[in-house]
């Protein structure tokens, strides 16, 4: 058997030899050659089939997923129930005074619905304590068992259990259900939180009188009725941090106070740190006047309420005056963040 070159790949003996591997190296001299380099110059660019499916098809969804069974089948021939709601509930409005929603249409006129606004449940509840005996001695969310919400108002129920002792009263199973209320929305939240213990009330200014003493916010008023926690803790926890922290980290410890954790008295909290949250600001400006013996005043207390609001803007959509602080002066002049 004879070997000639067709048993040998062609290769090239010095690169093989450099790189230990087999390596071949031919010189093009044809100008036909470049078309086999470029691989069909012609031919265009690679191409393949495909779709586009969309995952979120609820009506594929529904089309592969429903199953009915013998059961349910039989169920909603005959047309039966498939759910039912027991006890009826009606949802109570809260809003402060003049604070409700307004509807109207655009062939009416706007002031005068502004004016005259139509009643919520919160506003014809009050109405209803001023002329029911019986009303005096409900909470907002009793209403609905024994009063039917219509046409704007309350009216006695025709329908239900007899009341002992108020002849023409009825009462049902309908649950009242009061909107909830965010904590950040201070006197709105206060509102409701009184709703829930003063019975019969004839008045927004009514919800606000405790032992014949009308409070200006109904905060007060709840504090006043012992409803709120007192704000010791939130106190130890600056005091805490007053041992270690400088006044920038305290500054942000009561912004988080403020927004997070509704203390019951701010202004307070405020007077009873303000010199520690302050405390930086007195360093400079001593240090821009050379004067050691510079104290604590109303323009550096102003300065550091402008760095708190900064933090709470910062933060949410809220002021000083929404946590019953006092409003900044917008004028800065020394002070750090």
């Amino acid at each position: 058997m004879s070997v000639d070159n067709r048993w040998v790949v062609p290769y090239n003996p010095l690169l093989s030899r450099i790189f230990n591997a087999h390596i071949n190296v031919e010189f093009c001299q044809s100008v036909k050659a470049i078309k086999y380099i470029c691989k069909y110059i012609h031919k265009g660019s690679d191409q393949a089939t495909f779709s586009l499916q969309s995952n979120n098809d609820e009506v594929e969804k529904y089309l592969n997923g429903r199953y009915i069974s013998s059961s349910e089948a039989f169920w909603r021939i005959f047309q039966f129930s498939i759910h039912e709601r027991f006890p009826a509930v009606v949802h109570l409005a809260v809003h402060l005074e003049n604070g409700q929603r307004v509807y109207f249409y655009n062939n009416e006129n706007l002031q005068d619905r502004v004016n005259n606004p139509s009643s919520t449940t919160l506003t014809a509840f009050f109405d209803l304590c001023k002329s029911d005996d019986f009303a005096k001695t409900l909470l907002y969310h009793e209403a609905p068992q024994y009063y039917v919400w219509q046409r704007n108002s309350f009216s006695r129920r025709r329908r239900g259990q007899d009341v002992e002792g108020y002849p023409g009263v009825k009462k049902d199973t309908t649950l009242g259900r009061v909107y909830n209320i965010h904590p950040t929305q201070t006197e709105c939240f206060y509102l409701r939180m009184l709703l829930q213990y003063v019975r019969g009330p004839m008045s927004f200014q009514h919800l606000r009188t405790v032992n014949g003493v009308i409070f200006q916010t109904y905060q007060g008023a709840c504090k006043e009725l012992g409803l709120l926690e007192g704000d010791e803790h939130w106190q130890n926890t600056m005091s805490d941090a007053i041992i270690s922290e400088p006044a920038t980290k305290l500054r942000e410890l009561f912004t988080t106070i403020l927004i997070f954790c509704q203390p019951s008295d701010p202004l307070e909290l405020w007077n009873k740190f303000r010199d520690a949250l302050c405390e930086d600001i007195l360093n400079r400006m001593r240090n821009e006047n050379q004067d050691m013996t510079l104290a604590y005043n109303d323009d550096i207390y102003n300065d550091g309420l402008i760095i708190i609001e900064d933090k709470i803007h910062e933060i949410s959509d809220k002021s000083l005056t929404d946590f019953g602080l006092p409003a900044a002066k917008e004028i800065i002049r020394f002070w750090t963040r």
